[in-house]
Order: C-alpha cells, then sequence, then structure tokens
C-alpha cells in the first residue's frame, strides 16, 4: 500500500517515504497518522480521536500526538502539511492531500514492524536460552539486546530483551541489578504492541519481583486474556503463581501447559513437583508422563541438557533413587542455572547436604530465585531446615 503527498512516495509496509533521491525512515505512529488524516480528506480530526487510533489501548499525553506531528512534518520537509487547527486538531491541508488508488487505507495495526534481522537474532536467542548451557544467560541477554538495538521499533526484540534481563536478574545476575531495565523494555514493547502476550507476561513477573503484587496480577490476566493457547505462556504464569504462593492456579496451569504442548516434558515436571504431596497418585502420574518424555528428548537429542537435568528428579520421584543418582552424577557440574534441578534430585534422594552444596553454589552466582523454595515439592525434605531457611534469607537479602 502506498500514499502520495506533495511529491512523497510513502510505503507504508516499509515504513518509507521517498521523493527523488531522497529517503526517509518513518516511524509506526507516524504512519498511523498520516492514514487517518488521509482518511478524513483534509477534515479537521480532533485531538482526543487522533490519540485514540494512532496509540490504541495505551494511554498517552498530548506531547506524544505534538511529537508525532513534529516527525511528519520535519521528515517530510513541510511545517504546512499538517494544519493545526486551534482547539480542535490536525488536518491535512489541502494542497497537501493527494488520494491514493486504493479507496480504503486499512490501518496500521499496533505491532505490525517487522525486522529479519531482529527476528533472526529472538530466534537465535531463545535457542541458546533453551539450551541451557553454560554462558547461556549472559548469550542470551547478549542476542536479545542486539536485536532489541537492530529494531528498537519491533515490539518481539524489545519483549524478549525484557525477559533475558530478567532471567538474568533472578537465575545468574553474578551483582547485576536488572529489573529497572526489564521493566523500561517490557513498558516499551507493551508500548508498540499493547497485545503482544509474552511483554505483559514478563511485566507480571518484574512487578511480582518488585514487590507490586496486585499490579503483577493485572499484568498476568491481561497476559493469560491475550495467550490462552500458548503453552509456554502456560508454564511461565505457573511457575510464577508457584512463587506467589498460589498452588492451585498455578496447578491448573501447568497441566493447561501440557495439554498444549503434549509432546513437551516441562510443564508435566511442573505438576509432578506440586501434587507429589498434596496428591500422590496424580504427581506420580504426572512424573511418569514428564519421564516419557524426557526419554523421547534424549533418543532424539542425547546432549539435551534440560532434559538431562529433569530425568535425575523425575526418577527419584518415582522411587528409583539408584537411578536418580547415576543420573545426577552422570551430568557433569555447570555453571548454569539448570544446577538447581540436580539440587532437587539430591535433596528428593535424601542427600540433604550435597543440595544445599548445590544451592549455595548457585546462590553464589547471583541466584535470586530463594523464595521458591519452601513452595516447591522437590525440596519438601529440606523446608524445615534450618540450612535452608539461613540460605533463603541470604539471598534475599542480598
Amino acid at each position: 500500500m502506498q500514499l502520495s503527498i506533495e511529491g512523497w512516495r510513502i510505503d507504508v509496509a516499509a515504513r518509507t517515504a521517498q521523493r527523488g533521491g531522497r529517503t526517509e525512515q518513518l516511524s509506526p505512529r507516524a504512519l498511523r497518522l498520516l492514514q487517518v488524516l488521509v482518511k478524513a480528506n483534509g477534515a479537521v480530526v480532533p485531538r482526543g480521536r487522533l490519540l485514540d487510533r494512532v496509540w490504541p489501548n495505551v494511554t498517552v499525553g498530548d506531547d506524544s500526538l505534538t511529537q508525532v506531528v513534529s516527525e511528519v512534518r520535519r521528515k517530510l520537509g513541510n511545517r504546512d502539511l499538517i494544519a493545526t487547527v486551534a482547539r480542535g486538531g490536525y488536518r491535512l491541508t489541502a494542497s497537501s492531500l493527494v488520494r491514493t488508488a486504493e479507496r480504503e487505507l486499512p490501518d496500521i495495526e499496533p505491532g505490525s514492524f517487522f525486522s529479519i534481522d531482529a527476528y533472526t537474532l529472538c530466534i537465535e536467542a531463545r535457542d541458546c536460552f533453551q539450551r541451557g548451557g553454560e554462558g547461556s544467560q549472559r548469550a542470551f541477554v547478549d542476542l536479545a539486546a542486539e536485536a532489541a538495538a537492530a529494531a528498537p521499533e519491533f515490539a518481539e526484540a524489545r519483549a524478549l530483551h525484557s525477559l533475558a534481563l530478567l532471567k538474568r536478574h533472578i537465575f545468574w545476575s553474578e551483582g547485576e541489578t536488572l529489573l529497572d531495565a526489564a521493566l523500561a523494555e517490557s513498558e516499551a514493547a507493551i508500548r508498540l504492541d499493547p497485545e503482544l502476550a509474552h511483554a505483559h507476561l514478563t511485566e507480571a513477573a518484574i512487578r511480582v519481583s518488585m514487590g507490586a503484587i496486585e499490579p503483577g496480577r493485572r499484568s498476568l490476566e491481561r497476559a493469560l486474556a491475550l495467550g490462552s493457547k500458548d503453552a509456554e505462556l502456560h508454564l511461565e504464569a505457573a511457575i510464577l503463581l508457584l512463587t506467589m504462593g498460589e498452588q492451585r492456579s498455578a496447578g491448573a496451569l501447568a497441566i493447561r501447559a501440557a495439554a498444549l504442548a503434549p509432546e513437551d516434558f516441562g510443564a508435566d515436571l511442573l505438576a509432578a513437583r506440586m501434587y507429589q504431596h498434596s496428591d500422590p497418585v496424580r504427581g506420580h502420574l504426572y512424573a511418569e508422563r514428564s519421564l516419557r518424555k524426557v526419554r523421547a528428548k534424549l533418543a532424539i537429542d542425547p546432549h539435551s541438557m534440560r532434559a538431562l537435568y529433569a530425568l535425575g528428579p523425575l526418577l527419584a520421584q518415582l522411587g528409583d533413587h539408584r537411578g536418580a543418582r547415576s543420573a545426577l552424577e552422570s551430568v557433569a557440574h555447570h555453571d548454569s542455572p539448570l544446577e538447581y534441578y540436580r539440587a532437587m534430585g539430591l535433596c528428593q534422594i535424601g542427600d540433604t547436604t550435597a543440595a544445599l552444596e548445590r544451592l549455595e553454589f548457585l546462590a553464589l552466582r547471583g541466584w535470586r530465585h530463594a523464595c521458591i523454595l519452601d513452595k516447591d515439592g522437590g525440596f519438601r525434605s529440606l523446608q524445615s531446615d534450618a540450612r535452608l531457611k539461613r540460605l533463603q534469607a541470604d539471598v534475599l537479602a542480598a
């Protein structure tokens, strides 16, 4: 789709304006403003309507609108292109208005900007995180940051950068405090695309980590409303609810995540731990399901770190302590947050001293997720241990 205004050929999909040998890049907001004004055919469009159309579902002030109008005037080189109507709004001047061949100009949807280069970096970042090996947290942040820098208008890249910063802050901070930076990125992603479910979920987790429980809950509800069929989102939401102490809702979401991704073992693994003591039959069922999926994964990819780390805790929960110890010992120690699962497996076979040593190792690397230890069924035998309580207190105070 193209617009033609005062000799400028504006390509909506490419977000470019060309005239002669000159090319200008326009922001999604600037394009949306132009579309609304062109549709008005020279009539005045009130400020309130422009705010609603250019920033749907987002509350901004008049200053934001003024900045976008200034952007269009500046980049198209004509201050008179858009007329300001006192106490009214804005209109495209009659001398500037040229209708396109297409009668109806559909609005640019929020979040429609796309960058193949940034998207490639996002894919690589997610793959790096899923591998879970040494250095994966730092590499996840670096790749996501590169994606966000390459395309700051790409909502998915900004949301992924926010998630990477949050994961690094919680699981492998190495002394860095990253919550404020993560929140700024999630807010930017939501401004760019108010319907990006994962951005709302990350914002929820950040706010809960900051102690803002009710705002976090509202963001979580928004995320689930937008991502009702997203398995990964349901699993992450279940973990967040578990840290908030909401066992019933967390269990329901874990089960839903397992149903949405029947070949993935992560949701069944979480459900197995959650029901291990409150409903042993159900917990055993989910542990068996997860174990089958873990073995299927290892048959395809024998080096899958997440599957290798899941094997020991599952065997322990199912009563095979010898097999669990063998599985735990077969995986070399890694500088990775996945050592949490080694600690869990050791705890379940009764080696609480070794389990605590692994948790202390994580704490030294800046692991900040101690709030889950008294809620995760995999650590039940340690939850009354004074050593664990001291560790929790130390981590939470760090």
